[in-house]
């Protein structure tokens, strides 16, 4: 029993930790940046929603590229 409760702690923790976005996708930070990016544009020009499952208890529309680039390793 107490393997399994390590099992689903350490799934829980792994869920947690932000994605690397970069080791998939090029995202060029500082033009974003200028254009005032939000998560609601990701979603309205890439389709960021429909390719990946947004946790939006913890996200919201308004979050910025800038708060999305120190979570998510937007920079190279």
């Amino acid at each position: 029993m107490k393997y399994l409760a390590l099992i689903a702690a350490l799934a829980f923790t792994g869920s947690a930790y932000a994605t690397d976005c970069v080791e998939c996708h090029e995202v060029n930070l500082e033009e974003h940046v200028e254009m005032e990016a939000t998560l609601g544009t990701c979603n309205d020009c890439h389709g960021l929603a429909d390719a990946h499952d947004v946790d939006m208890e913890m996200h919201s529309e308004e979050l910025t590229i800038t708060e999305c680039a120190d979570c998510h390793e937007l920079s190279k």
